[in-house]
């Protein structure tokens, strides 16, 4: 996977492919829910820009691309690895003398409905995309469809076949026959072309899933159950840092002779002894490597720009125990269990994960669901999406404790009235006449004659 942050890397497009309106809806009901509408639309713009008459010292800067679809370098190539990861779009980098690397983009054919739901990985994911209401109508429909350009006959494929041959049909001359002449040759050279292929997933994976299996083997777990759970070891070993021979060892203390992979338990096993023997030794090591000389933001103080070098080179594992032992402090599983679930769960970028965790800890000894999604739902409303805007908005909001402190109104206190201290004033002085004038009073205001 390539990716640079230079506007004026250089691509060509290698070829054009045909579009049809039934390609169109696949691309737009099965591939778009996967891909984005970017993605989508970065597609159709190398299909139009292709140019037959190009060469390579043709080659535009992928500012061009840029222009057309009005969005950033980060999210052109994020687009073009999601095309790259279905197979919609190879990607070769050439080094040519005089134009240095090159980006080469081909393209490759939209497969039916039928090739792309007989792809489990393609097929399992728009699943995951969509809901499995909706999958299971996009099945229905593109099937109906399928099915409808097509009379079904019973017994068709134990049919004889007694079409003609060409032989049958047409004679020709017997040495052409049998070895085609000169121009013909230089015919079939002539127009020979590159035919385009079409999409097919790109299934390269780092995981050395056979020496894994062959690991297994070795405890009498069957290489099947490592297929079954691909995502799920896949999933353990990018968030705690594992390499295929210490996913081996850690999880064989969850294997209890019953030939098979308990991933919850496994998970739960991890989560509890990541650090143990030789897989802490190795997080101390590669903690030890780190180079924290170099600046990666002006803004950013020292400090900040050490935590987050830190955390684009570290696993969300591997970060929480180097803080937690800055701290002299141990995880807990619980933690990690939050972690595997916002980094597999919820798709949270590593770097801006590590920062989260960063800021749970400056807020509370521990990590908990409640206060990382508090912070994350915040960052989220706030347009932060990586670590480095995520400890820029965090160093504003301190400055912004500081320069605007928070106004405490000062409480009004009531005095009550102390009536110990209050003597009544009687009157010795009244008259039994303003005695009956004030009852008189009194009858007269109150109906009570």
């Amino acid at each position: 996977m390539f990716e640079t942050p230079n506007p004026k890397q250089p691509f060509f497009i290698a070829n054009r492919v045909d579009i049809f309106p039934e390609d169109v809806r696949v691309l737009v009901k099965l591939y778009q829910p996967l891909i984005g509408s970017l993605a989508f639309s970065l597609y159709f713009s190398l299909n139009e820009d292709f140019n037959a008459h190009a060469m390579l010292s043709d080659s535009t800067g992928i500012y061009a691309l840029q222009e057309q679809l009005d969005c950033d370098v980060k999210h052109l190539f994020s687009a073009l690895h999601k095309l790259e990861g279905v197979g919609l779009v190879q990607t070769r980098l050439l080094n040519n003398e005089i134009m240095g690397q090159v980006l080469v983009f081909r393209l490759t054919c939209i497969p039916s409905s039928s090739e792309f739901f007989s792809t489990p990985l393609l097929a399992s994911l728009l699943k995951e995309k969509v809901g499995i209401s909706s999958f299971q109508k996009l099945s229905k429909d593109f099937a109906r469809e399928s099915k409808s350009k097509q009379n079904q006959v019973n017994g068709m494929q134990n049919a004889d076949d007694i079409s003609a041959s060409f032989m049958e049909v047409f004679r020709l001359p017997e040495q052409e026959a049998i070895e085609p002449s000169v121009d013909v040759k230089y015919a079939a050279k002539e127009n020979k072309t590159d035919n385009n292929i079409k999409a097919t997933i790109n299934e390269h994976d780092t995981v050395d899933w056979n020496f894994m299996k062959q690991q297994f083997e070795i405890y009498q777990i069957p290489g099947t159950e490592i297929d079954r759970n691909r995502e799920a070891i896949r999933s353990v070993m990018r968030t705690y840092g594992l390499t295929e021979q210490e996913f081996v060892d850690e999880a064989l203390t969850s294997i209890h002779g019953d030939y098979h992979l308990d991933m919850v338990q496994i998970k739960q096993a991890i989560a509890s002894g990541i650090h143990g023997s030789h897989t802490r030794t190795r997080i101390k090591q590669e903690t030890k490597k780190y180079n924290d000389d170099q600046p990666i933001n002006a803004k950013l103080s020292k400090n900040e720009q050490q935590v987050l070098q830190l955390a684009k080179s570290k696993s969300p594992a591997q970060f929480l125990y180097r803080l937690k032992t800055d701290r002299h402090d141990y995880v807990d599983a619980s933690e990690y269990k939050v972690l595997d679930s916002l980094y597999n769960e919820k798709g949270i970028p590593a770097d801006l994960l590590n920062i989260l965790t960063y800021a749970c800890l400056k807020s509370a000894p521990n990590i908990s669901y409640r206060l990382a999604n508090r912070i994350l739902h915040d960052w989220l409303q706030h347009g932060v999406k990586d670590g480095a805007q995520a400890i820029e908005y965090m160093q504003k909001r301190e400055q912004n404790k500081v320069k605007y402190p928070r106004y405490v109104q000062n409480k009004r206190v009531e005095k009550g009235t102390d009536w110990s201290k209050k003597k009544s004033s009687v009157k010795s002085d009244v008259s039994s006449a303003d005695l009956k004038d004030f009852f008189k009073k009194f009858e007269d205001q109150n109906g009570m004659k």
